[in-house]
């Protein structure tokens, strides 16, 4: 598993369908104080029975702006590659909100799947999947 900031990915849910992801950032211990490297995923609200493919990408819309993953969740998503897309300042600015939420204190990172992280953010929410 080799993503780079900028790839989008398909991944699986628990409900066998699959979802999409963009990677936005990837910070190592060098940047965090953590053991692995952390994943930045902006979440579309795209849900699908088969994996999305590059045709879906231009009717993506953003579900959840910024999702940090663990590496070692990211690795049991069976995430796969779809597209490379630029990451702009605008798509960064929930990430450097987190960022400093984190250093406060107020922010966490998600040790499970990208399904799992995503179904914890939507229960805190109050919002059922799309």
């Amino acid at each position: 598993m080799m993503f780079k900031p900028g790839d989008v990915i398909s991944f699986v849910c628990k409900d066998g369908s699959f979802g999409m992801a963009k990677l936005l950032r990837i910070d190592t211990h060098d940047e965090l104080p953590v053991p692995q490297p952390v994943y930045h995923f902006l979440i579309y609200s795209l849900r699908n029975l088969f994996p999305p493919n590059v045709a879906y990408l231009p009717d993506a819309k953003v579900f959840i702006p910024h999702l940090p993953i663990m590496e070692s969740g990211v690795k049991q998503s069976g995430a796969t590659f779809i597209a490379y897309q630029d990451v702009s300042e605008e798509e960064l600015d929930a990430y450097t909100i987190w960022k400093q939420a984190f250093f406060a204190g107020e922010a966490g990172i998600f040790e499970l799947t990208i399904d799992e992280a995503v179904a914890i953010m939507l229960e805190a929410l109050g919002k059922e999947k799309t």
